[in-house]
């Protein structure tokens, strides 16, 4: 699993409720995305996060005057930072004044056009701005008590503690210290990630090591043959939900 630096973070501030299908959409297509309402927080946390984009809804939050104050801020500010608008209404003028005043990069997106029509221009607009980065999966790193497998191996009931999680593959800590080794199959995990379970197998690809040198974590890639379209959404859900905890914690402290 490729570390999440690679990729973009893509904010929807102030989403509406039509574009709840959208957000799971992009998900599912291996976009890193969040969803707040707190712009004030948000401007404070992006200048620690200039490599973003961010999708401001002008129907909510702030007027008028307010958001173009606020886009203006963020152009002016964090010039790194990608943006674009959505909105309800289709005003050819407001249309124009985004883009080619202010030159919102991400462009200006009427969502009433539909939520399948939404995100593929959305994807369009994430793929040309490189949102993807090198990585081909989303990262959620999970921090104590999100996640938790337990499986059989050679007789013995193993039981770890997940550190990372994508779709293709998780980082676990086994407890009392067992270490297996590089290759070694593993069938039948059982997962339990912020209340949902999940049945896969897999195969030890890796062990990062401690400052001691000694295997402190186990990577382990997931048997695609063990994932089927259903379970690989249901993994891509799951992160998406982890991260989005994730950062309403970082956003809380901003």
């Amino acid at each position: 699993m490729e570390n999440g630096v690679l990729g973009k973070k893509v904010f929807f501030l102030y989403p509406p409720p039509v574009l709840t299908e959208v957000v799971d959409e992009l998900a599912r297509r291996e976009f890193e995305v969040y969803l707040t309402r707190e712009h004030d927080r948000l401007r404070r946390y992006l200048d620690h996060a200039p490599d973003s984009i961010v999708f401001a809804n002008l129907d909510d939050g702030l007027d008028e005057a307010g958001w173009l104050e606020y886009i203006q801020g963020l152009r002016n500010g964090v010039p790194a930072i990608g943006v674009g608008v959505i909105t309800l209404n289709d005003n050819p003028e407001l249309h124009e004044h985004y883009l080619m005043n202010l030159q919102v990069q991400c462009g200006f997106v009427i969502l009433k056009i539909g939520a399948a029509k939404t995100a593929e221009i959305l994807t369009k607009t994430l793929e040309a701005n490189e949102a993807r980065g090198r990585r081909k999966f989303v990262r959620a790193v999970c921090v104590p008590g999100t996640g938790q497998c337990a499986l059989d191996h050679e007789g013995a009931t193993l039981r770890a503690e997940l550190t990372d999680l994508s779709s293709s593959g998780m980082a676990i800590h086994f407890e009392g210290g067992t270490s297996l080794r590089v290759g070694t199959v593993l069938r039948d995990i059982s997962l339990t990630i912020k209340g949902q379970r999940l049945l896969v197998s897999g195969v030890v690809v890796a062990k990062r090591g401690d400052e001691g040198g000694t295997a402190s974590a186990h990577v382990v890639m997931f048997d695609p043959a063990s994932l089927d379209e259903a379970r690989k959404e249901k993994l891509k859900t799951i992160v998406f939900k982890v991260n989005q905890a994730s950062m309403e914690l970082s956003l809380s402290k901003a």
